[in-house]
């Protein structure tokens, strides 16, 4: 039987038929996923293969594998990081998410704050940016822009937290000198919230704003084209929006807005269902 010119070539070369058609079956299966992960839109192309696997629908190991074969995987952050150990000036307080981290049943019980830099070539200028996390539904609550990283851009972006969410028990942080300034430590006791501190040296225990921070500079893109405050401003706000609103985040399997409203629908319902059982008591009781 004539095998064909393919035939020909696979047994000269001495390899097996049936791994050759495999193969050029598997690339037919990727083709169309393939396609999908190249079609994403524009704001979730730096999507890892975990977010590409849930957007998709299809597993982890599957489109680890079609984006490291096909060269899909995210370019990397342009922002270099940088990192600035800080004395404190007041005695930091304990960490306290050791006792309470596995206890985050709810919204607005525990933040997190930290900042972090961004360079802007044409402006020729650092850039710090704070925000405020909630642990919970892992949502930005609170953002503020400043050229100087001191207590007022802490407080201010507290404050601005504060003006949209309901008041955390507890707000954790690093041993920054900012974090445990006066001005800022005597505003958390007057708003009576308990503060937190990571262990000095010890960036991974503020986990939940490092691994923002990882996201959302490579969200962020380059700045090399931003020249004005104005610009860099907007793009902040436009990326913290994607980010809360959109992105699917990996331990929330959705995005942080919709963790956050499918609590309160929940809530909701929890609070319908033992009003309902609540009469239905009252009623049989005859009272």
């Amino acid at each position: 039987m004539d095998v064909g010119w393919r035939g020909k070539i696979i047994t000269a070369l001495g390899l097996k038929h049936s791994t050759a058609y495999y193969h050029h079956t598997q690339a037919d299966l990727d083709a169309p996923l393939v396609e999908q992960i190249k079609r994403l839109p524009k704001e979730d192309k730096n999507y890892g293969y975990r977010r590409v696997a849930l957007a998709l629908k299809i597993g982890k190991n599957r489109a680890q594998r079609l984006m490291r074969t096909y060269g899909l995987n995210p370019v990397p952050s342009p922002h270099q990081r940088h990192y600035k150990q800080h004395s404190g000036i007041r005695e930091a307080p304990p960490n306290l998410l050791k006792v309470y981290a596995i206890f985050i049943c709810r919204p607005d019980f525990i933040w997190a704050c930290d900042f972090t830099y961004l360079w802007v070539p044409q402006l020729n200028r650092w850039y710090y940016l704070a925000t405020v996390i909630d642990l919970y539904a892992r949502d930005i609550v609170g953002w503020g822009l400043s050229i100087h990283h001191d207590a007022e851009l802490i407080t201010t972006t507290l404050y601005d937290a504060l003006s949209g969410k309901s008041q955390p028990a507890i707000l954790h942080f690093d041993r920054g000198s900012e974090y445990l300034s006066e001005a800022h430590m005597d505003l958390l006791s007057v708003l009576g919230i308990r503060p937190s501190a990571s262990a000095k040296g010890s960036p991974w225990q503020n986990g939940y704003q490092e691994r923002f921070y990882g996201s959302f500079k490579t969200e962020l893109g380059s700045l090399k084209d931003i020249t004005s405050e104005g610009e860099l401003f907007e793009l902040i706000a436009q990326t913290i929006h994607y980010y809360n609103n959109r992105r699917i985040h990996t331990a929330l399997k959705t995005n942080p807005q919709t963790y956050r409203q499918n609590y309160n629908k929940k809530k909701i319902i929890g609070h319908i269902t033992l009003t309902g059982v609540r009469d239905k008591v009252s009623k049989n009781s005859g009272s």
